[in-house]
């Protein structure tokens, strides 16, 4: 089985549906690899990450990465973070199959609004439906890995799932990562830029406040750090993770 099924999937499919293009971004961070410590991942072993980016209309930057870690773990993550001026959610989605212990899919999905209040939920409600189906497969907690700091986990919307779903539910999981994207797409296509001065307000303060805060308490995050320093974990975040 292709294991960046979900990167290669949702690229083809945002080109095909928004019109993406490759966004320029610095060659040094196009291809990583490092030997992870076992403080911060309890296997150890060496991690490859394969960074792309892209840019949109009300778009500012789609971040896809393919990740390996030894014989342990593969998949794909996938990120959004929308133009300043559009209510988007910003988008984070992590399958990476696994096979540590037994094979099982680590699944991670967030539509995440900018600004959490009784529009954004209303709003959201395609995603609260999905959750909801995704929900029904069978699946264990997430343990053994560390956890993001209380900044970004008080982030974590209603929408956010994370789990280890097991290995026979892959077709499933992948099909439900395409409606995730749909809904995704329907949200796009219906945004228009935001023209209450005191609502941009609030959404420029919650990226800046988000972008401060999230190399430190990622653990991804702080691998970069480890592996490669700050500086070099600061211009990847800058160019692929930050709202």
């Amino acid at each position: 089985m292709n294991t960046h099924i979900v990167a290669d999937m949702i690229t083809e499919k945002l080109k095909k549906e928004i019109g993406m293009i490759t966004k320029p971004f610095p060659e040094e961070l196009k291809m990583l690899e490092a030997e992870v410590p076992r403080e911060l991942v309890p296997t150890g072993g060496k991690v490859r990450m394969e960074a792309s980016l892209y840019q949109a209309e009300k778009i500012k930057k789609l971040t896809f990465l393919k990740n390996k870690m030894g014989e342990i773990s593969a998949g794909s993550v996938v990120m959004i973070a929308p133009d300043d001026e559009y209510e988007l959610p910003f988008i984070i989605v992590d399958v990476t199959f696994w096979s540590l212990e037994k094979d099982k899919i680590f699944t991670e999905f967030d539509a995440n609004p900018l600004i959490k209040d009784d529009k954004s939920m209303k709003e959201y409600s395609e995603f609260h439906k999905w959750r909801e189906e995704i929900s029904k497969l069978p699946s264990e907690p997430i343990t053994g890995l560390p956890e993001p700091g209380e900044f970004l986990k008080a982030c974590l919307s209603t929408i956010n799932y994370l789990g280890f779903i097991p290995g026979d539910y892959s077709n499933e999981v992948l099909n439900l990562t395409n409606k995730f994207f749909d809904i995704f797409i329907n949200f796009y296509l219906r945004a228009r830029p935001v023209e209450d001065i005191e609502r941009r307000k609030k959404m420029d303060a919650f990226r800046s406040e988000y972008n401060q805060h999230v190399l430190d308490e990622d653990p991804s995050g702080l691998m970069l750090i480890n592996a490669f320093g700050r500086e070099k974990a600061q211009l990847f975040y800058e160019h692929l993770v930050n709202l």
